[in-house]
């Protein structure tokens, strides 16, 4: 095995992450080791860690010799438990067939037809932002938004949509660098699925226009989705339908604060929103990586990588490569190229990726349109992960375009 040149970096240090340090870390592999073996550890097993742009989107690309079947979390954990796998943690060919059921409901066009869904919601929280003036952003905004959308893209009763936060939190907070408890993860995974099953039986028998009917309906290899593999779709739509929308309402919230300018022009210019949500969805990187197997020995960057060793694809490292994005720890707006990977590359591209940006997008514009503005008040309190770049906490006050509230 090739020695690193750069030994003294571990990846598994959670403490880079929490502590904002990762573009720095980042950089600093991207120019001296950009394929650097992350040496195992009481953390956690050996991986090779790719941080430039080329090499990521390459092996992202590459799901012959790199699977996701091995599973695509750094560490060796599944949301979606030891039964049937998800399409996360799947493979061609079985991956397009599951990835084509729910794919009709998620095109760009279908999600079109959730807008006013989209709308309503965004409002509604953007009336609670206003009418409690100083709150928390994470709690009461950035969870909330997606999984308010999607439980009624899902089909869920608006009565009940508040389940889908809880569950998504208590599915995604386990912290890598802890022991899971398992007892509790099961016990969401048994409300989720106790709710879900009820939830199917009802489309069964009268179909709407909704994701459970057509999952409910849906078929792979010409026979229905058995129960088990119907499990392991809703749990991980349950569990990431949320991450990139949450993480980059409340990091481009931050960022914003950061760059004053930057919303100011957006308040001026209505046609800015589209690029500086790219600029936020680059810059934040919600998705920071996702792990592969090798499934036969192959070279990048005459580093040798044996099969059975694991390819950490780090996304946001990637995102701020200065051999493609100029100036690239810069926040511009107005970028242009702006060819990022937020949403991943491949087969795996997010299956979500028209409903998130359809999210983000809808909730900055009428932020502008409202004429608000964010400060924050506290300390930010990061996510502790090396796969997400999200935040538990950022307390914030809102405000109106000349003062006042």
């Amino acid at each position: 095995m090739t020695v690193s040149t750069a030994p003294e970096i571990d990846l598994m240090d959670l403490s880079i992450f929490e502590q904002s340090r990762e573009d720095e870390v980042y950089d600093i592999l991207r120019k001296h080791d950009p394929v650097h073996w992350n040496a195992p550890s009481d953390r956690g097993p050996g991986f090779w860690a790719l941080t430039r742009y080329d090499d990521v989107r390459d092996a992202a690309s590459d799901h012959e010799r790199l699977s996701s079947a091995h599973g695509t979390q750094i560490v060796d954990r599944r949301v979606e438990g030891y039964g049937a796998p998800s399409i996360h943690n799947m493979d061609e060919p079985e991956h397009g067939k599951y990835r084509r059921i729910a794919t009709p409901l998620l095109r760009q066009k279908k999600v079109q037809e959730w807008q006013h869904v989209i709308d309503t919601t965004v409002q509604q929280l953007l009336d609670d932002a206003e009418r409690l003036g100083e709150f928390d952003l994470v709690p009461t905004v950035s969870a909330r938004l997606p999984m308010l959308v999607l439980a009624q893209v899902l089909g869920v009763p608006e009565a009940d949509a508040p389940k889908m936060v809880d569950w998504t939190n208590r599915l995604t907070s386990s912290d890598p660098d802890h022991k899971v408890d398992a007892a509790a993860l099961a016990a969401a995974r048994e409300e989720v699925l106790d709710y879900f099953s009820y939830l199917t039986e009802a489309r069964r028998k009268e179909p709407q226009n909704d994701m459970v009917s057509v999952l409910a309906h849906g078929k792979k290899d010409d026979r229905p989705l058995t129960w088990d593999e119907l499990s392991a779709y809703y749990i991980v739509l349950v569990a990431a339908g949320n991450e990139t929308t949450r993480q980059a309402i409340s990091g481009g919230t931050l960022v914003l604060h950061e760059h004053p300018d930057a919303w100011q022009r957006v308040l001026a210019d209505e046609s800015l929103v589209p690029p500086m949500v790219e600029e936020i969805l680059r810059y934040v990187s919600p998705i920071q990586a996702m792990r592969r197997t090798a499934v036969v020995d192959l070279e990048i960057r005459n580093r040798q990588i044996k099969a059975g060793d694991k390819v950490v694809l780090f996304f946001g490292a990637a995102n701020r490569d200065p051999e493609v994005f100029d100036d690239p720890h810069a926040f511009r707006i107005d970028r242009t190229p702006n060819d990022h990977i937020t949403f991943g590359w491949g087969v795996h591209f997010c299956l979500g990726a028209h409903l998130a940006r359809a999210e983000i997008r809808t909730y900055f514009a009428e932020a502008r349109r409202r004429g608000l503005t964010f400060d924050v008040t506290g300390e930010p309190k990061r996510v502790r992960h090396n796969i997400f770049r999200g935040w538990t906490s950022l307390p914030v006050r809102v405000g109106r375009v000349g003062g006042g509230r």
